[in-house]
């Protein structure tokens, strides 16, 4: 009977058990470099053993193996050191965070009850060979690693889990699979092809210039290194020639140290590999590791001794939730249930699907999870103002996953949200800053062991783990006190939009395109020919080609003409000027112009774009649709974008209220310098004082000169720049940014100290805080690579300054809200753009407006300098800045 991947061909017989092997080494190696670091409060390492549990937790769902064995790697010391000293000699030793963390899996796996293998001698994957080859035919093998040496065991029954990158991004290897990556080869002709050109991750040498593409040349065609050394005659090339015949040793050499030997004396009868139930020790060690929430995982798919599992120092069943449907068509059925809702005094998780057009949102269905069912409420049934009532009554507790959306079609409606206790997009975005998503179903794949399409129930069962996380981050204010009521800010704001200037905006469209037309002409009559400017490849020719500047960088494809190749190359022909310039212009024309008319609400006449709380990693808003915190502020075009929006009927000006150099003087607080503090406490021109200082002059005789270059210091200290960035900002040399550097912190010696503390603080721990706690991981902060941990300690240094500026005017959104709604008034937030608020206000509540959104602004944060607010007003958003 021949053998498909996976399964058996159709013939009537059981699909074949599955035997999960894994090799240990390699995945906890990947989890490491993976991950942000991870200690428990007595400092003890286990970022990399939890990433490798929370992977063989999902592993183990996904694949519901019936035998497991994890592999390890003994000793550097094997019979392949023997054969070549310097296999593997280049790597270097492995960080101490990481070695100490390998008996800790160890022991964690024994005490889980799965079967640990490591044998003097021999490598992990020797010991998965012998399992491919030699495990009981009943069983199908499925390796997992992060080690492409094992894609050469791949047969009929064996199947490789490739880990590309991380720990979660997995690519399925079976002998197609294979063939496709390969150009054909057989998974066996692998030790051939390493043969030949080597392996630099293992030291293994192979024939030195031969690489990958002529090896797998070689070997399609010859078959193996036996046969390309044989057949040297017949091969084209003089210096191929010369390199095999000169290398036969190495490379058959190479090839043996490539093999995986199958032949290790392990176990392999297969009742001892057999999935069991969890030993005694487990939740003590889980709980000494300060996994409690791994231990649910686990208990969920192997047992234990109890059934049960500890989460917050009490144990909680583990029993499955029943998720059966029950659809509320009838008011009697809505008031029984909503009756019993009533007297149930836990949070209650619900989900609601929004649909319709502003302003005219409406729910279109709703799931409720209570008494162990999803109980659904369509559109138009009986029960649906039950809902209504249910969800105004702010002593119902609730829980969701979107809340914004909620409040936002509330409003439309008319009715009233309260109550929201929870939102676990909120929460997890607190809790791991730098995912991409953050709906209910990749919070379900990342929490849970099985995912059922991410339904209420998924959020019943994720509520207590993400409250556990947020209570070991010391997040829990944050999130109560500040991300949950501002979506509700936040769903008020996108409801309300922005009124544009229709006339404008297409007088302004037809001004821009003409500019536009006018500079491909320019380009056209400076470069001698015709040609198209939005055409990489044509410009690249052109360019260094035909105009022959130099190339400061290529592509796969041919030149690179990205911007900043093009700003490098400014000063070398007039064209380079004319071809950015085109380029901004069009970027705002089809952004902000051709782009803001389909974004016209029909209904209402104004723009909604929508405020995205969870996407970025230090805390800042952003908009989409359109982004509207990206307009230019000091250029001439962008002042013409925002003349365009305007009050809407009802309304008579556009205020906006912006905080004077928010970042440095959350600076000036973290660091406690003395010259910072001194400037601002004194109501000094920061810049022109720290001109003075930079270039040692009375501060009367700092020139403008003097002061803008003070200026990109001081924020570029604040984004933790380099001498590299300060020279090309600044259009000087790299010493004289260096020397405006090094001044700069030799008066500044509180700033200096605190960007060390900051990057020591963050090595220790693997992320940095606001100074509210908002965090965000670094798992690049110890990384070998050079410009990868310099990229993540200038993120240490900006993080903390950026997250609490961000921190602070989400603050100051709240306050504001809270005091317009005291006020009464109709004035109302409109728009948040970094660091300032614009407001709709109307002419009776000018002056009362000014003074409580200024107040309320400047009381968000209690610093050691004052947080000042200037307000502007204007007809247009233009005239407000």
């Amino acid at each position: 009977m021949s053998r498909i991947i996976g399964t058996f061909e159709e013939s009537g017989e059981k699909m074949a058990d599955k035997f999960l092997v894994i090799d240990g080494s390699s995945l906890i190696h990947r989890a490491f470099f993976a991950l942000p670091p991870l200690t428990t409060k007595q400092g003890v390492n286990t970022g990399a053993v939890y990433g490798f549990c929370n992977m063989l937790a999902k592993l183990l769902g996904d694949v519901k193996p019936k035998w497991l064995a994890v592999a390890f790697d003994k000793s550097r010391k094997t019979f392949r050191t023997e054969l070549f000293a310097d296999y593997k000699g280049q790597r270097k030793p492995t960080p101490s965070e990481l070695s100490e963390q390998f008996p800790l899996a160890r022991r964690l796996l024994e005490a889980m009850n799965i079967t640990v293998l490591e044998t003097d001698g021999y490598e992990a994957d020797d010991i998965i060979g012998t399992f491919a080859v030699h495990a009981p035919k009943e069983a199908e093998i499925i390796i997992v690693t992060g080690d492409k040496d094992e894609l050469q065991l791949l047969d009929e029954r064996v199947k490789v889990y490739f880990t590309k990158r991380g720990i979660s991004d997995i690519k399925t290897y079976d002998v197609a699979a294979f063939a496709e990556d390969y150009e054909g080869l057989k998974p066996k002709q692998l030790i051939d092809l390493k043969g030949l050109m080597g392996d630099s991750s293992d030291n293994i040498p192979g024939v030195p210039g031969v690489g990958p593409k002529t090896a797998l040349k070689l070997i399609g065609e010859y078959g193996s290194v036996e046969n390309v050394l044989e057949n040297i005659d017949q091969i084209s090339g003089k210096s191929l020639k010369e390199k095999l015949a000169d290398n036969k040793e190495a490379a058959l050499l190479s090839k043996k140290l490539a093999t995986i030997f199958t032949e290790v004396p392990v176990e392999l009868e297969l009742d001892k590999y057999e999935l069991k139930a969890m030993s005694d020790a487990a939740r003590p060690l889980m709980q000494e590791l300060e996994f409690r929430n791994l231990h649910e995982r686990f208990q969920t798919i192997l047992g234990g001794s109890d059934g049960t599992f500890d989460l917050f120092g009490e144990s909680v069943s583990v029993e499955a939730v029943s998720v059966a449907t029950e659809v509320l068509e009838t008011a009697e059925q809505g008031e029984a249930f909503f009756a019993s809702l009533r007297q149930n005094q836990a949070v209650i998780p619900f989900m609601a699907t929004c649909g319709g057009e502003l302003p005219q949102l409406h729910f279109t269905a709703v799931e409720i999870f209570f008494d162990e069912k999803i109980h659904e409420l369509r559109e138009g049934s009986g029960a649906w103002n039950l809902f209504y009532e249910w969800l105004a009554d702010a002593g119902q507790l609730k829980a969701t996953c979107d809340s914004k959306e909620i409040y936002k079609t509330c409003l439309c409606l008319g009715k009233k949200a309260a109550g929201i206790v929870e939102d676990i997009s909120i929460a997890a975005y607190l809790i791991e800053p730098g995912r991409s998503s953050y709906n209910l179903k990749a919070v379900t794949e990342r929490y849970l062991v099985a995912n059922s399409g991410g339904n209420v129930a998924d959020l019943q069962t994720l509520l207590p783990i993400i409250e556990q996380k947020l209570q070991e981050y010391e997040l829990v204010k944050l999130y109560q006190e500040m991300e949950l009521p501002l979506s509700e800010v936040l769903a008020k704001m996108e409801l309300a939009g922005i009124k544009p200037d229709v006339k404008l905006l297409q007088s302004i469209t037809t001004e821009m395109a003409v500019q536009i037309k006018a500079l491909e002409i320019l380009a056209e009559e400076q470069a001698g020919e015709s040609f198209n400017l939005k055409s990489p490849k044509q410009l690249g020719v052109l360019l260094f080609e035909k105009l022959g500047l130099p190339v400061i960088k290529k592509t796969k494809t041919g030149y690179s003409t990205d911007v900043s190749v093009l700003e490098q190359l400014e000063g070398e022909h007039p064209l380079i000027k004319t071809i950015l310039e085109h380029r901004k212009l069009t970027k705002l024309h089809s952004t902000y112009l051709e782009g803001l008319r389909p974004l016209i609400n029909p209904v209402t006449g104004r723009i909604h774009t929508h405020f995205q709380q969870t996407v970025t990693a230090t805390g800042r808003l952003s908009s989409t649709d359109p982004n509207l915190q990206n307009i230019p502020v000091r250029t001439e075009i962008g002042k013409r974008i925002r003349e365009i929006f305007i009050p809407g009927e009802g309304y008579d000006w556009l205020m906006a209220c912006d905080y004077s150099q928010v970042e440095l003087r959350v600076l000036a607080h973290m660091a406690q310098d003395k010259l910072l503090l001194e400037s601002f406490l004194h109501g000094q021109d920061v810049h022109a004082r720290t001109a003075a200082e930079v270039f040692g002059v009375p501060l009367a005789e700092v020139d403008s000169m003097m002061r803008t270059r003070a200026k990109a210091v001081n924020f570029g200290i604040v984004y933790g720049i380099s001498d590299f960035g300060l020279a090309k900002q600044l259009d000087i040399s790299r010493g004289e940014a260096a020397d405006y550097i090094k001044s700069y912190f030799a008066r500044y010696t509180g700033v200096k100290q605190y960007m060390d503390d900051t990057v020591k603080h963050a090595r220790q721990q693997g992320y940095v805080a606001t100074m509210f706690g908002r965090r965000r991981y670094l798992p690049d902060i110890r990384h070998s690579n050079f410009n990868l941990r310099s990229f993540a300690e200038r993120t240490a240094i900006n993080t903390p300054i950026q997250g609490t500026a961000a921190d602070i005017i989400k603050i100051a959104m709240l306050n504001v809200e809270q005091a317009l709604a005291e006020a009464g008034g109709k004035s109302r937030i409109l728009l948040q753009v970094h660091d300032e608020l614009v407001l709709e206000v109307v002419e009776a509540e000018r002056e009362l407006v000014s003074g409580l959104v200024k107040k309320a602004m400047e009381a968000a944060a209690v610093l050691s300098v004052p947080l000042t607010a200037d307000v502007a007003w204007g007809k247009n958003w233009a005239q407000t800045k």
